[in-house]
This record gives C-alpha cells, sequence and structure tokens, in this order.
C-alpha cells in the first residue's frame, strides 16, 4: 500500500504517491523551470526535464531546452516574467516573439532513451491537453503516475478538455484524484 506524499513540504500541488521510490523509471519533468518540483529526488532518480525557459541544468539533471507537444517542429511563445518566476503562452506565430524547437513525446523518449517512468509531471500551461492526447496506450504503459495541472482554472472555456483528458487517462489504466483545486493538479496513478 502507497501513501501520498508532497515533494514540496506543505505546498499539495506537489502530492504523489511514494511508490515513486520504489518504481525504477526515471522522473519526466515537462515544465521544470525552477527545478523545485523535482529536487527531491536528484541523486535518487534519474530525472530528464523540458521546458523552453529554462536554461540551468542542474547536477543529477538532463534538460531538454524546449517543448514537448504532440508534433516537431517550431513553435512560438509569447513569455512573461514576473517577479516570482515566468510563465509562457503557446501560439502558432508572431513576430516578437521566442521561437522554441518542439518535439513529439515519441522523439522525446527516443532521444533520452526513456522506457520506465515513475512520474511523469507536466505543467505547461494548457499544452498538457494536446501533449497527453497524442500519447498512445503504448506511451501510457511506461508511465506509473502522472502528476498534471490541468489548466482549466485560467481558462474555463476549457472544462471539456480537461472532461476529456481525465476520461482519456482512465481509459488509459491511471485513477485520478485533485489535489490541488485552486490550480487545477491531479495526481493519475497506474491501476495494478
Amino acid at each position: 500500500m502507497s501513501n501520498l506524499i508532497e515533494t514540496i513540504k506543505g505546498e499539495n500541488f506537489t502530492t504523489i504517491s511514494d511508490r515513486v521510490f520504489e518504481h525504477d523509471g526515471c522522473i519526466v519533468d515537462i515544465g521544470c523551470l525552477g527545478w523545485e518540483w523535482t529536487k527531491i529526488f536528484i541523486n535518487k532518480k534519474r530525472i530528464i526535464g523540458a521546458d523552453p525557459i529554462e536554461d540551468n541544468e542542474l547536477d543529477g539533471t538532463e534538460l531538454y531546452q524546449g517543448l514537448v507537444g504532440p508534433f516537431n517542429g517550431k513553435i512560438f511563445l509569447n513569455i512573461e516574467k514576473t517577479g516570482i518566476g515566468a510563465s509562457s503562452t503557446m501560439v502558432m506565430s508572431e513576430s516578437n516573439l521566442k521561437e522554441c524547437d518542439m518535439i513529439s513525446w515519441k522523439n522525446f523518449c527516443k532521444l533520452y532513451n526513456i522506457d520506465k517512468i515513475s512520474i511523469l509531471k507536466i505543467n505547461i500551461e494548457g499544452g498538457e491537453y494536446p501533449l497527453l492526447n497524442s500519447m498512445d496506450i503504448d506511451d501510457f504503459n511506461k508511465i506509473d503516475q502522472i502528476a498534471v495541472s490541468l489548466h482549466d482554472w485560467i481558462n474555463p472555456k476549457w472544462t471539456n478538455l480537461t472532461k476529456s483528458t481525465l476520461n482519456l487517462l482512465e481509459k488509459s489504466g491511471f485513477e485520478s484524484t485533485l489535489t490541488c483545486e485552486a490550480f487545477g493538479w491531479y495526481l493519475a496513478l497506474k491501476k495494478y
């Protein structure tokens, strides 16, 4: 029987199952800006992060400085820096925006030789919907836990996307629990 823990003590958006420490997969942090969410795993698990803004690869981490999404190509981001960090919004094309590389999930896994994932953490400002929906059953079978922020709390028009994504996770063998209502965080655990 597993217990729920937080990767950042006192922050319910970081809730995961402690079975992560028994699972032999790696940690994949999509939207790893600042690495705070995954620091608990440094020197305990292999950590691969992806973020177009993060430029600091910490000891014990591997960084893809770009986006992971539903296709390979270029994307333009509108990046807003704030006093506590940065956020980005994906747009298809506009001038005066930061151009970033996007890699598909399957190519990202090939690039980093990922075959087992203890936790897939996703916080990509609405990009979680196309990313998760681009994955197939073989992709989901590699993953034990998914911690994801579904961003309908920012854009209520995405409520149906959240419902269909949670349904996709259920059909793919996961049981999802809302862990932080304020920021739309869910923990999806593989059912055994």
